[in-house]
This record gives C-alpha cells, sequence and structure tokens, in this order.
C-alpha cells in the first residue's frame, strides 16, 4: 500500500498520509494498512506526535466505499466491519499524541477514522463531518458512541450519533468534534504549533496519561475485537445496510421496514 499510504518521520513528527483519489474511500486492505502505517508512527523512538494528513486537495475521507460493500455478500460485509473495528482500536490506542488535519470532509468512515485521534484539526470552509451509519442503515456500536461522547456536547449527541446530522466545521468546532478550525493556507502553522508544544512534553508522561484518559473505553474496544458474533451483524443484510447503500447510490430517500 505504499502508493497510497504513507509514513513520513521527521524530527519528533511522524506524518501519516492517505491518498486514494477521488474520496479516499476506506476498504479492508486500506484500513488494516493505516493500522500498521500508524503503529509504524507509534514505533518509531524518535517519534513525540503522530499526525494524520490526506494526501488530497479538500478531501479527508468519504468513509467505506459504497459499491464494493453493495457487491458483498453478507459474510463480507461482517468482514469488512470487522475491519472497521480494527481500525477503532488500532488507532484509539496508540500511545502516543495523535493529530488528524481534516483538510475537506470527513463522512462516515471517515469521520469514525478522525474522531479517534487526540486533536481534529480542520478546514474552515470545506470541512464537514457526519457519522452517517444510521442513515445507511447500521447502528453505532457502543465502544464508538462512548469515544465520540468523550469530545461531544452532550446536548448534542442525538443529533451526532442517532440522527447522523451532517455538521459544517463551524458547527463541529462548537459542539467539540473538531478542536480547531481555520483556513486552508492556515492549517498547517497550527497543527505545527501544537507539534512543537507537544514535543516540549515528556513523552513517558504523556503516554501514561494519555493511556488514563482512554483506558475504559479501550477496553471496550478490546471487546469488539474479541467478538466472534454479535447483534450488529444482523444489520449488514439487505433489509438494513443494503436498502441504506442502494438508496444512497440511487439518490433517494431509503425505505427500512424494519
Amino acid at each position: 500500500m505504499s502508493d497510497i499510504i504513507t509514513v513520513k518521520h521527521e524530527g519528533a513528527v511522524s506524518t501519516v498520509t492517505y491518498t486514494n483519489p477521488p474520496f479516499n474511500l476506506l476498504d479492508i486492505e486500506v484500513m488494516d494498512a493505516l493500522v500498521a502505517a500508524h503503529r509504524e508512527a507509534d514505533n518509531n523512538p524518535e517519534t513525540r506526535v503522530i499526525v494524520t494528513r490526506s494526501g488530497l486537495e479538500g478531501m479527508f475521507s468519504n468513509g467505506l466505499n459504497p459499491m464494493v460493500v453493495i457487491g458483498m455478500s453478507e459474510h463480507e460485509r461482517v468482514d469488512m466491519f470487522r475491519a472497521v473495528g480494527r481500525l477503532v482500536h488500532g488507532i484509539y490506542a496508540l500511545k502516543k499524541p495523535h493529530i488528524t488535519v481534516c483538510n475537506g470532509p470527513a463522512m462516515a468512515g471517515g469521520a469514525v477514522w478522525a474522531i479517534l485521534s487526540d486533536w481534529r484539526y480542520m478546514d474552515a470552509e470545506r470541512g464537514r463531518m457526519s457519522f452517517a451509519e444510521s442513515k445507511v442503515g447500521v447502528p453505532i456500536p457502543e465502544a464508538l458512541i462512548n469515544i465520540i461522547r468523550g469530545v461531544c456536547l452532550p446536548s448534542a449527541i442525538t443529533d451526532v450519533v442517532l440522527m447522523a446530522k451532517n455538521v459544517s466545521a463551524v458547527e463541529a468546532k462548537e459542539i467539540g468534534l473538531v478542536d480547531e478550525i481555520a483556513p486552508a493556507d492556515q492549517l498547517d502553522s497550527l497543527v505545527a504549533k501544537q507539534c512543537e508544544r507537544i514535543a516540549r512534553l515528556s513523552p513517558q508522561v504523556l503516554a501514561a496519561t494519555k493511556h488514563g484518559i482512554r483506558a475504559r473505553v479501550l477496553r471496550e474496544t478490546e471487546k469488539m475485537l474479541a467478538a466472534t458474533e454479535s447483534d450488529f451483524d444482523r444489520f449488514v443484510t439487505q433489509d438494513f445496510l443494503g436498502e441504506g447503500l442502494n438508496a444512497f447510490m440511487e439518490g433517494r430517500p431509503p425505505v427500512f421496514t424494519k
């Protein structure tokens, strides 16, 4: 995957960049490779902070590839969402401080990927975020809900998680989904300043403190990995995910009968 996922180590900063035009879509191979790339950065002894970026202009990630998922069998769809679980746990479990730069929309699986970091910086004009799972017919697992709840204002969590609200960069900042917003030409400066602040602090202290912040939810993400079956699996059928994705691709409202 070296052609679309790169890891660059520069002093105290390791940068993971994903470039897969036009929408940085995700599949099983990509998600597992993203986890591996971030672990490489986490294990680099010189790294003090990890930065996740998109290599595409004005686009972070639109999530899972809908055409791929539509063509899958139910068994294959279960495997796809097992890979989402590996992504969630693998990125959330990083020991070192982690920044995500959302230079454009972070939608569905893209929003899931972005929310796993410690800080999120977003393009003030082109950035958007939506956990669109309920619109395509799948629930958000409890562990991921608790990750979102850890940053999102309580008054907004129902709209964000239950109703899959598509929020602008301004609203994402107001409700806590992102930490800072800025024009595209100022994002790099903001990120660089935060990296400098992080690099001044003890990496061992930061790792221990980060683990303390995340330990409870990490136990929940570990359970996601260990589960051989889950109530979630029944939602990959045509009645749920199939109808949601077909409706999305056809540009119509979904018709859920269950």
